[in-house]
């Protein structure tokens, strides 16, 4: 019985896992000599050559948000209280 429930948690564990994680991950994009990283359609690497990083991998390598991913990391957070 309990070998039965255990499995059946670890199932949904395992459910929740894979639908969570990809609404955590944010892409965000990284320019060659940049310090900051930015959302898709920022203004400020229209035109460049640009990496596509998560937030973790970005942060990781040293990047700060921009200014305008600060205000959209703001809102998801007041969005998800």
């Amino acid at each position: 019985m309990h070998r039965r429930i255990r499995k059946v948690l670890f199932g949904l564990l395992t459910a929740v896992i894979l639908f969570v994680q990809p609404a955590l991950a944010l892409d965000v994009y990284v320019t060659k000599n940049g310090k900051k990283y930015h959302k898709k359609d920022s203004r400020f690497i229209k035109g460049k050559e640009v990496e596509k990083l998560t937030r973790e991998e970005a942060e990781a390598r040293g990047y700060i948000p921009s200014r305008e991913m600060i205000k959209l990391l703001e809102e998801m957070k007041q969005d998800d209280s």
